[in-house]
């Protein structure tokens, strides 16, 4: 029997962008476990836009192109797979953000269940939570289009799969970004003592915290390797879920 009928399949919506690639890079460090694909529009990355230490990971991808939009690509992608996750998001006009953020998420979920796909996961935001100051934004505001779409990506996703998903709600996520023509970003060096203003100042770090917007968003900073591990560990607990998995940043950072 071959050893690859005893691994599960992965499938990441965006698997080359900066999350989806470290989310691809964490399944693979346990390559005994799992197979990886991605569909993307583009494919693969390019090599300007793959951090190296990412490399050899990346290079055990299968790479899919296609539109998560396109409903034929999004069954064909997930035939035969176990778990899939969504690291889709962008910025942009309210409404193209929604549409991004929000309904290509939600597509995705539905043709999961469809498909009969075990868990789905879902990169959201920190600003997604009942009563958050990002949730109150008004339409003609930039970003109320970011975090309406993930809200409403976030409730259909407990619809569809109320006992098998994982939702990480990061902040800023920082860390090696690898960004074509301008190198390596090194997003860790201003995200990482922010963070640490945000959460590990004591009293200093509370007064912050109360600002609103601002507040959630200081305390809420991850490294990406952290949400990569977060989302691949959590999705592999069997028998473990029995509600869901909802991960704050706090916990994110354990990972």
């Amino acid at each position: 029997m071959s050893s690859n009928v005893l691994k599960k399949r992965l499938l990441i919506l965006g698997g080359n962008g900066y999350v989806g690639q470290n989310i691809c890079h964490a399944a693979l460090l346990q390559s005994d476990k799992y197979l990886v694909r991605s569909l993307s529009r583009s494919g693969p990355p390019s090599p300007s836009s793959t951090p190296p230490h990412l490399a050899s990971s990346l290079e055990q991808v299968e790479w899919i192109s296609g539109d998560v939009f396109d409903a034929s690509a999004r069954k064909d992608s997930m035939e035969g797979v176990d778990y899939v996750v969504s690291t889709i998001g962008a910025f942009g006009s309210n409404e193209f953000m929604q549409r991004i953020c929000g309904d290509a998420t939600i597509e995705a979920i539905l043709t999961a269940k469809e498909a009969g796909v075990k868990k789905f996961g879902f990169v959201s935001s920190a600003q997604v939570y009942e009563g958050s100051a990002g949730l109150k934004i008004p339409e003609s505001v930039p970003m109320h289009g970011y975090f309406q779409g993930k809200y409403r990506a976030e409730k259909e996703l407990v619809r569809g799969f109320p006992n098998n998903h994982v939702i990480l709600r990061p902040g800023f996520i920082y860390g090696p970004r690898a960004a074509g023509a301008l190198g390596i970003l090194p997003l860790h060096l201003l995200g990482a003592p922010l963070s640490f203003v945000g959460t590990g100042m004591g009293p200093v770090s509370k007064v912050i915290g109360r600002i609103p917007f601002v507040g959630k968003e200081m305390e809420s900073m991850v490294p990406v390797d952290s949400v990569g591990r977060a989302m691949v560990e959590s999705l592999g607990k069997e028998g473990e879920m029995d509600r869901g998995i909802t991960l704050e940043a706090e916990d994110i950072r354990r990972f």
